[in-house]
This record gives structure tokens, sequence and C-alpha cells, in this order.
């Protein structure tokens, strides 16, 4: 078995395994990314395009915010349209308990720098005129420096310039063994090779707990799959990214429109099912031309899902591992982390690289799920 030297690991090729190696190796360290399939081709290939700060828990909203810096050079830094484009995002009120609700939210996200406001209805119906006049709309949550990009094209533009930057991608090639001992992981070994590093950075998606476990360690995830539905090009009809109840509405800038409603559950613990069904399409199917009339006789030309990965608390975890000194973990976004890896891979990297991050990741620590923290003590 060949036997592989780097400064550091990363183990999976999503927006924030990608965007980690990228930023190590523009501060100097030799870089391998290993990714079990193909770079780009799990969650974050298969997300629904919102690049998104308002909503966000206390703890990511800095992490969102910086993260809207990085999209926002994004084109020129890596030589790509990425399909980003910074035309807002909007929450749909019907209920006084939604609008009471989000308006405290508002409050709370100005005071930490982000501008939002809440639109009066027919303000909304001015910036989405297909919505139905039938509806009984009461406003909507409005951020305007939030935006969409296309799943597809960012991550490989990412491994381009990781490339460039000297980064071994090395695709198809899943981890099968984690050798540990003295306090750190000394080896990743995979079915060609064995990967030594000084850094191992975990960001494996849905497949990071079971890394963690040939580590040693554990931590809470439960894998939910997310369908969505495309449809046949259209005219520009819907400008923001829209979310009401557990739905959400994109239009591509070629004109389809992504539909995306509720995720679910695989409640088999090693299911890694990534089928559509029809039947979870059915309360949108009946719910969104309720809205959207325009939607009605519109021809649905694809389906397809992504697994996201959720944690107890819904954010993720971005830390050190309490008991092996270098070893990371980047997982956990439970299913709103294709905004945040861009600021992910940044700040990862100055903590790796530099010893502490530029933004405050207390809040993001492994050990808050301390109750049900396993560490497995002897070496595998």
């Amino acid at each position: 078995m060949t036997s592989r030297s780097k400064d550091a690991i990363v183990i999976g090729g999503g927006i924030a395994g990608a965007s980690i190696a990228f930023r190590l190796a523009e501060k100097g360290l030799s870089v391998t990314l290993l990714e079990k399939g193909r770079v780009g081709e799990q969650a974050s290939g298969r997300a629904g395009g919102g690049v998104r700060q308002q909503n966000r828990h206390p703890a990511e909203l800095p992490l969102a915010m910086e993260a809207i810096k990085i999209w926002s050079r994004m084109e020129e830094e890596l030589e790509c349209d990425v399909g980003y484009r910074r035309n807002g995002n909007i929450r749909l009120l019907f209920t006084s308990e939604e609008l009471e609700g989000h308006s405290r939210i508002v409050s709370r996200e100005r005071k930490a720098g982000l501008p939002v406001e809440i639109l009066t209805a027919d303000e909304i119906r001015r910036r989405i005129p297909c919505i139905s006049d039938e509806v009984e709309l009461l406003g909507g949550k409005y951020c305007p420096s939030d935006g969409t990009a296309n799943p597809l094209l960012v991550v490989k533009a990412i491994c381009r310039s990781a490339r460039r930057k000297g980064v071994e991608i090395r695709e198809n090639e899943p981890v099968q063994k984690v050798k540990f001992g003295n306090g750190k992981v000394e080896a990743i070994v995979t079915g060609t090779a064995e990967y030594r590093a000084d850094v191992y950075v975990n960001a494996a998606g849905s497949w990071a707990q079971g890394l963690c476990r040939l580590a040693g360690l554990n931590f809470p995830q439960k894998v939910f799959r997310a369908p969505i539905l495309l449809t046949e090009k259209l005219p520009p009809l819907i400008g923001p990214f829209v979310s009401f109840e557990d739905l959400y509405l994109r239009q591509a800038i070629e004109g389809n429109i992504h539909l995306g409603p509720r995720s679910v559950y695989n409640s088999s613990e090693n299911s890694f099912d990534q089928s559509s069904q029809l039947a979870e399409f059915a309360h949108s199917g009946r719910l969104v031309p309720k809205i959207f009339p325009i939607l009605n006789q519109v021809t649905i030309i694809r389906a397809f899902a992504g697994l996201i990965h959720k944690t107890p608390d819904e954010i993720p975890i971005l830390d050190r591992a309490p008991t092996l000194s270098n070893f990371f973990l980047a997982a956990g976004f439970s299913g709103h982390g294709f905004c945040l890896g861009p600021a992910v891979g940044k700040v990862m990297a100055e903590w790796i690289a530099d010893g502490r991050s530029s933004i405050e990741l207390g809040g993001l620590k492994w050990t808050r799920f301390e109750s049900i923290y396993d560490h497995v003590s002897a070496g595998l």
C-alpha cells in the first residue's frame, strides 16, 4: 500500500471541504482532499441554492454574514460565474403569529448589523406580481443582501481553483480506516493508500458521523432526504428566493423553478437513500399553485433529492475533537450549509494554520453535546 504525507488531509468534497482545502493551500499548506465519490455531487450539488443570512441561529449569523462577503467576490476569485446573484430572500408571512415572531427576529438581526425588514403584502406583491390576489398575505420578511447561486457549479469551481493552488484531489476514494492513538490521528487509510498528515479535517457531510466513529468519536446526527422538483424553463417570474411554511421556491437564471418541500427523515441509521417519491410532493403540489396560480399548468421535468444531516439544535459543529488534538470536524450543517461553506473554509483554515479564527465559534463547539458524547479509548 502506498504511503502519502501532507500537511493536511480534508475528507469530504462538498462546499465546506473544498473551501477548507482551498484556503489551507492559500496559506501555504500541502493538502490532499479525499472524496468518496465525485466532488460537489452530494448535498452541495443537490442544494436548494439559497445564499441566505436572515433567519439564522445567532451562533451562525456572523459566519453567514462573512460568507456573503466571499460570495460577492467569488466570480473574480474563482474566474468562473457560479450563478451567484444578490436578488434577495423573502419569507412570506400568512398569520399574525408568524408576523409577530419574525418582527422579533428583525430586531435581533438588525442589532447584529444585518439589513432586514418586514414588508407589507402590497410591497411583496410589487416584488413578486405572480402571487395570487386571493391569498391572505400579511407581509414578508425581506433581506436584500441575500441571494442565490447554482449548486452544480460552485464546488467544482472551488476545486479547480484549489488544484491551481496545489491541492491534490482524490475522487472515488472512500476512507476505510482511521488509525489513532496517543491523543491524535496517525493516519487515514483508503483502499489505495495510507495518508499521514499533521492535521485532519472531517467535512464528510452526512457521512461525517461514520468517519468520526472510525476515529473512536461520535456526535449526534440524523440523516434526512431533501427532495426537489425542477420545472421547465419559464419567463422571469420570481426574482428573490422565496420560502413559506416548510417550502421554498427559486427561479434559476436559466428560467427553471426549483421547488423544495420539507425534508424526510431516513429512519434507518445506515440509510443514505436519495430517491425522490411522488407522495413527498403532494402537500406542495396542492399549496404552491394556490399561492402562485401561474404554476398550475407548468411541466415538471425532473425530481431528485439530496441528503442533509441535522444536529439536535440544527446548527453545525466547527471544532477540534475533544480528545484528538489534530482532528477537526466541520459538519452538522442541518440543511443550510450551502451559504456558509466559503466562510467555513476561511475560519477553519485560520484556526488550523494561524492558531485562531477571525470569527467567534464558541457557539458551534462539539462539546455542547457532551451528555451524549461517546469516546472509544482504544485505537482501531
